[in-house]
Formats: C-alpha cells, sequence, structure tokens
C-alpha cells in the first residue's frame, strides 16, 4: 500500500519559517539584559553588593566549575531535584488518571489539592526536620509535593478536556486498555498534561533550592546562601547563574521530549 505525504500547508511553512526568527529574537534579548547589567554595575548605577557585572561571574564560574566542592554540590542538587521530580511524574500522572476516572473521587478530593497548591508547604520544613534529620530526606519530601500537585491537576484537566468522539473511536476499533490510554487518551492529552510536567519540574527546583537556601549542609542553594551570608556576591551570582543554566538546559529536554512523544504516539 503505497502512502502518499501530505504537503506543507502555507500555514505550516510560516509557522516553519517563524522558529529562527524566535530563537534570534530569544538570543537578542538576552544579550540585551547582559549588556545591559554589565553597563550599569560597571558604571555604579546598580551597586555591586547587589550585582557584579556578568562578566565577573563568568569569571568566578571558570574557576569554580572545576573544584571538587563544586561538583559535589551540583550532584547533590540534581540528585535531589531529579528525585523529587521523579516522584512528582510517578504520583502525579496516575493520581490526575484517579481523579478523571472517578469524577465523584475528583468532585471531593480537589478542593483540598488545589489547597495545598496554594499552602507554603514550607512551613512543614522544620517538622520533617525534627523527623528525617539535615539530610536530603526533608527536602525531597517538600519539593516531590510541591511537583506533584500541578502535574496530577493538570492531567485530570487535561484528560477532562479530551473530546467525546475519541472514546467513541477507540470503542468502536475495540481498542485495548493499552491501546486506549497510549494511542488515544495520552496523545490528546500531552499537549496540556506536559506544561503541568514542565510546572512540575519548575516547583522541583524551587522546592530544592530554596530548603537548601535556608538550611542545608550541601548543595548549590545552600551554597549560594553561604555566599550571600558572606557578601560575596560574585560567587552567589556564579552559583544562582548555574541553577537558571540547568533549568534551561533541563526544559528544553522536556520540550524535546513532549514533540518526541506527541509524534511517537500518533
Amino acid at each position: 500500500m503505497k502512502v502518499i505525504e501530505k504537503s506543507p500547508t502555507v500555514q505550516e511553512r510560516r509557522k516553519a519559517a517563524l522558529v529562527p526568527r524566535a530563537s534570534l529574537v530569544r538570543w537578542a534579548i538576552i544579550v540585551a539584559i547582559v549588556a545591559v547589567l554589565e553597563f550599569t554595575t560597571r558604571t555604579g548605577m546598580v551597586s555591586q553588593s547587589l550585582m557584579v557585572p556578568p562578566s565577573e561571574i563568568l569569571i568566578r564560574l571558570a574557576e569554580i566549575v572545576p573544584t571538587d566542592r563544586f561538583g559535589q554540590d551540583v550532584a547533590r542538587t540534581l540528585t535531589t531535584i531529579l528525585v523529587s521530580f521523579t516522584i512528582g511524574l510517578v504520583l502525579g500522572v496516575p493520581l490526575g488518571i484517579f481523579l478523571w476516572r472517578v469524577p465523584a473521587a475528583g468532585r471531593i478530593l480537589e478542593p483540598f489539592i488545589v489547597t495545598g497548591y496554594a499552602m507554603p508547604t514550607l512551613l512543614f520544613y522544620p517538622v520533617l526536620l525534627a523527623v528525617m534529620g539535615l539530610n536530603a530526606g526533608p527536602i525531597i519530601v517538600i519539593a516531590a509535593s510541591m511537583s506533584l500537585i500541578p502535574i496530577a491537576l493538570t492531567t485530570m484537566v487535561a484528560l477532562n478536556a479530551i473530546k467525546p468522539i475519541l472514546h467513541k473511536l477507540a470503542n468502536s476499533v475495540s481498542a485495548s486498555p493499552r491501546q486506549y490510554y497510549l494511542k488515544v487518551l495520552f496523545p490528546a492529552a500531552t499537549p496540556l498534561i506536559f506544561p503541568g510536567v514542565k510546572l512540575g519540574f519548575i516547583y522541583a527546583v524551587i522546592g530544592t533550592v530554596a530548603m537548601e537556601f535556608i538550611l542545608a549542609s550541601q548543595g548549590v542553594g545552600f551554597r549560594a546562601g553561604f555566599y550571600y551570608r558572606e557578601l560575596n556576591t560574585a560567587d552567589m551570582w556564579a552559583y544562582i547563574a548555574v541553577v537558571i543554566v540547568l533549568s534551561v538546559l533541563v526544559n528544553g529536554v522536556l520540550t524535546w521530549l513532549e514533540k518526541r512523544i506527541r509524534r511517537d504516539m500518533l
């Protein structure tokens, strides 16, 4: 059987042409921000006790990155973020599916979940610290709970937003439960689920770095807080830059993964 390939429409060609332009605009904005910061800090418009020139941050990064201490801090923070995010993802998606499959449970539990989403879970850190000790455990629990809630809520909303015709289509072809979820539900819900997954990762980063900043013995957040208390602005911003770069890289990976999953599932 010969497959006829569909030629791209004018709208699709225009959309493809806008992608490199958007990338250029993003890079132009980044370069402009760096240039403004460099100028304002060099001229004294912004006090260097608050912000140092980006060029000095790069110099400090080049000196800090090869050290063993930096490697240990990054390894600790990355491990905590990934473990927290994985727990949030593994528990959040099934929870969202459960809330969708059992509407009564969704109506009952959704207010509690939304309240937990709005409540600052950082308040529970002293209790967890007393129970689990000064280690990565309390940080993982808080960051995982912060990551889980948006993933569960967006999964439930995404599945509720699927058009009824897709359910009827799956039933008409006698799709198995595996085919129903992998070939119908998840591809249709992916555009709404993945923003929640990205948000879950962002909250995992926030929870991890914030907790390390407050009270920890190791990690990028701990080191940034340490240099903040030591009034070492250059090193503090160097570690903040590390968090920004890691977040951008992982966000790019998640965006690529979203496109790959949608392509493979369809």
